[in-house]
């Protein structure tokens, strides 16, 4: 393709997304797989990586610029965190160059750090990518639904601080491996049950979890609720809770929260911000491109 400028690389745990982009940031041609890296054998991430983008660039020509958890201890390069406040251009001021053994040029995004008022650190890596392609001007904040979500504070495109919740983990871990695994293998779909999970997680600021969890036990037993909503209501309490822990980290933020992440949790993540009357809207799906076509323009690659 004549019109190709650069190559992206979204390189998560569990998967792998590219994209061929022209001179305008405009995605030409993707692809995506389960080549995450914990399916990466002795650490032969150049095969992977040829295997996926060679039929695009087999000269090996194209500059790449690659984002996620490529970047970790776990991943190909590790890189330092960058402290935040970052934006695109610092972003572009700490990449990581590598060239392979077939002679392709990739730029690696590092994560970025940050701590917060009483000294607690915090991490990302692949999210200030996505972040940097909404280009969002004024201040906001964004929700990133996942294994660890993350809801960021940013001020004229640039991260100032954000918040961690292992949500995702402690969801799959509470469903499957305590008590209230006797009620959430049969899991039946209810919106209705979703929001009770959620305006309960919500109350009390969302204080109280270890109480809410265990009456999520006692109200099926009780007969409170069938067994088939548990996880429902599981899901709903930790997502509100979320939420409620979020609305204090930035309460100087106006305006609807941007959610940033797949499909189908950007969607639960919007019935639970339904639920609580919080305005929001969705972020596109290509962001990760977006921001890595922006940093690489700040960087003079393209």
């Amino acid at each position: 393709m004549t019109d190709a400028r650069m190559i992206g690389v979204d390189w998560g745990t569990t998967s792998f997304r590219a994209a061929l982009m022209d001179r305008d940031g405009a995605i030409l041609d993707h692809g995506s797989g389960r080549d995450g890296l914990l399916s990466v054998t002795d650490r032969d991430f150049e095969t992977v990586l040829e295997r996926a983008i060679g039929r695009w660039d087999p000269s090996c020509g194209l500059p790449v610029i690659a984002s996620g958890m490529v970047t970790s201890r776990t991943g190909w390069v590790e890189t330092p965190y960058l402290a935040c406040p970052a934006g695109p251009d610092d972003l572009a001021g700490a990449l990581t160059a590598l060239t392979t053994a077939r002679g392709r040029h990739i730029a690696f995004v590092t994560g970025l750090s940050y701590r917060n008022p009483d000294g607690a650190p915090d991490v990302m890596r692949g999210e200030e990518t996505q972040i940097a392609g909404l280009g969002l001007a004024g201040l906001r904040l964004a929700v990133m639904p996942g294994t660890h979500s993350k809801w960021v504070r940013i001020a004229d495109g640039r991260i100032t601080a954000f918040r961690s919740a292992m949500t995702g983990d402690a969801f799959a871990a509470l469903k499957d491996h305590t008590v209230l695994k006797l009620t959430t293998a049969d899991w039946t779909p209810s919106p209705t049950a979703f929001a009770a999970g959620v305006a309960i997680g919500a109350a009390e600021g969302g204080a109280g979890l270890l109480g809410k969890l265990f009456r999520q036990r006692a109200g099926s037993l009780m007969g409170d609720f069938p067994a088939s909503e548990t996880a429902e209501r599981l899901s709903g309490l930790m997502i509100g809770t979320e939420i409620a822990e979020a609305r204090s980290f930035a309460p100087d933020v106006d305006g609807p929260v941007v959610i940033v992440g797949g499909e189908a949790l950007a969607a639960r993540y919007g019935a639970a911000l339904d639920v609580l009357g919080i305005a929001h809207e969705t972020a596109p799906a290509s962001a990760a491109f977006a921001g890595q076509f922006r940093i690489a323009t700040a960087a003079g690659l393209v």
